[in-house]
């Protein structure tokens, strides 16, 4: 509550009586002073209660009629919903509303199944009072995002302005990359969302659906972009849990809106997303551009103010590196275009004597192998994980483990700028009939730390995707190819330090260590757990590689003062006053979304 109201103060200063006040205006001490609030048990379509909430500006005296920002949260008012309050001083009405199962609402969690009829029975009912002005705008940060994405399905004429926080429009990539369960977030987030046996069967759903099947469709956007008619804005994260669908989001909503929307869509990627705990490893003007540039974001999305940007443009990243000396005089900053830099994808493969080059092998019958052992599991350090450590942790030691293998660059005499997706390509064998291959890009450095940059999983029963899985033959003489995304980044490589690639059968428990037996989850039994004798080619008919996006340093520009462009943007707000106010806006956010999905 005490966060609320001092990110309130904030916002009070940006309308008074239709213009910009300065930041020294006087300000109230309790948030909900500025407005009317009213509560309501309101019916959906089948009759189940949700809890509602309304907040009205203060000055409201029945005749004016206003724009409602919505959140629809698992996590109730004072976990989430509270936020879109913040924009009440600026003349908006806001609703926040307990989706079914969860908090203060009837009826039972449905995995976003429901909520796009449910926000759709709340906008209707929105836009017949007699505060309503008709249009309705969403927010959404975290597991409100996912719902708020569904306000789209149904095609509602009310719906306008989105901004999304670390979330997705697509469920099933984000729980099963690759189709590879990610079992910590799974069952972490559910077990801290939803309450008693019903817990239960939201995980049983969600194990039967392994495979991408008509059950997803519910959370997946994808060929549904063209529904939405109105602007939009997102923020991610590099190391957040939902940074691929935070991504396909972005993308479909900028290039396959309705015409007269399309381009228009603002993204921010920071470092961390959820993993707040990783701030420590990226100390150049990471706070203030967390902070200053949110602010900015929705200030100009919902039209509260004119927004005067100047290098400040539609896409807008931090450019990561490491946090020795070397990284921080080449990276660590934000950059700003109107587009994503185009890369020059560049193959490097791995060799026999463990080395990775641009030069492809020329070997015959190249291969490693070694044994994996579920029993035995290589434990998960760092990553987009939520509620385990995160972010770009220390993977030395278990690079020494038997059952890793490794590939690595020679030191590097000069920066390596890497901006864009990051592709596999690897020719595999095993004696088993289903096994998993992970794959783990790290940084090098020249103390002999190897921090993770970004990793992913490919489980062979689902490699070919479709409904049913495609085992492996079991004899090792087999080499079957696999391709896999271990989604994007934005990272330099500094001078001295060397790229790594690891590849293993396990990362336990952010994924599910695959018994090898090819039974699928939605069994109980898991056993009998087999070892399995896994092979990884390199040669020249089996090349294994990596694909890297390789950009110019030229095509990364610095933003060299986030303050002075918040001033040049907003020019009657002082960004000190902002920051002394609330330093990490966002990180409070998502220190508020990790703290309520553990309730």
């Amino acid at each position: 509550i005490k966060l609320c109201c001092r990110i309130a103060k904030m916002y009070k200063s940006l309308i008074l009586a239709g213009s910009f006040a300065t930041a020294s205006a006087a300000l109230p001490d309790v948030a909900v002073n500025e407005s009317r609030t009213f509560e309501l048990m309101l019916p959906a379509r089948d009759g189940v209660g949700l809890h509602t909430r309304v907040v009205l500006p203060r000055d409201d005296d029945g005749t004016q009629k206003y724009t409602t920002i919505v959140d629809r949260s698992p996590y109730g008012y004072l976990g989430l919903e509270w936020i879109p309050d913040i924009f009440v001083p600026a003349g908006f009405a806001t609703v926040g509303q307990d989706m079914r199962g969860t908090e203060e609402s009837e009826g039972r969690f449905s995995i976003f199944h429901s909520d796009g009829n449910d926000s759709e029975d709340l906008g209707n009912w929105i836009v017949q009072q007699p505060w309503s002005n008709g249009e309705i705008y969403s927010f959404g940060a975290s597991a409100d995002g996912l719902g708020a994405f569904t306000m789209v399905t149904n095609q509602p004429s009310w719906l306008s302005k989105q901004y999304f926080i670390w979330t997705s429009s697509i469920g099933y990539q984000v729980f099963y990359p690759q189709g590879t369960e990610m079992e910590e977030l799974i069952d972490s987030w559910i077990h801290g969302t939803v309450e008693g046996d019903w817990a239960d069967v939201c995980l049983e759903s969600i194990k039967n659906n392994e495979y991408y099947n008509s059950w997803w469709e519910a959370v997946d956007l994808t060929n549904k972009y063209d529904y939405v008619h109105g602007k939009s804005a997102f923020w991610a994260g590099w190391y957040d849990m939902f940074l691929v669908g935070n991504l396909a989001a972005y993308n479909g909503y900028n290039t396959q809106c309705q015409e007269e929307y399309r381009y228009t869509s603002m993204l921010t990627i920071d470092p961390l997303g959820h993993c707040q705990s990783a701030a420590e490893y990226f100390p150049q003007d990471l706070v203030a551009g967390r902070t200053l540039l949110a602010f900015m974001q929705a200030v100009e999305l919902y039209d509260i103010h004119d927004v005067a940007r100047t290098n400040v443009q539609n896409v807008t990243f931090y450019v990561m590196s490491s946090n020795d000396e070397a990284g921080l005089s080449v990276a660590n900053y934000w950059t700003s275009a109107e587009t994503f830099p185009t890369p020059k994808m560049t193959d490097y493969y791995f060799h026999s004597d463990k080395t990775m080059s641009t030069s492809a092998p020329s070997e015959e019958n190249d291969k490693s192998t070694y044994v994996y052992d579920p029993a035995d599991p290589v434990p998960t350090m760092g990553g987009n994980n939520l509620d385990m450590p995160c972010g770009p942790l220390d993977q030395a030691e278990i690079d020494q483990r038997s059952d890793v293998l490794t590939f690595q660059t020679p030191v590097l005499t000069e920066a390596l700028p890497l901006t864009g997706p990051l592709d596999v390509t690897l020719f595999v064998g095993s004696d088993a009939i289903d096994t998993d291959f992970m794959v783990r890009l790290s940084d090098v450095y020249p103390t002999g730390e190897v921090r993770l940059i970004q990793d992913s999983a490919i489980r062979m029963r689902w490699r070919e995707g479709g409904q049913e899985p495609v085992y492996m033959s079991g004899d090792s003489s087999s080499v079957y190819e696999v391709t896999g995304s271990l989604w994007n980044t934005s990272y330099v490589l500094a001078p001295g330090h060397s790229v790594r690639v690891a590849v293993t059968s396990s990362n336990y428990p952010r994924f599910s260590a695959n018994p090898n037996n090819g039974k699928l989850l939605k069994y109980p039994d898991q056993e009998p757990l087999i070892v399995a004798n896994n092979i990884l080619h390199h040669s020249a008919q089996y090349p294994s590689r990596i694909s890297l996006p390789v950009v110019e340093m030229s095509q990364l520009p610095k933003l060299d003062d986030i303050k002075m462009e918040f001033r040049k943007a907003l020019p009657h707000l002082d960004p000190d006053e902002i920051l002394k106010a609330h330093p990490d806006l966002l990180g409070s956010i998502a220190d508020l979304a990790k703290k309520s999905g553990k309730k």
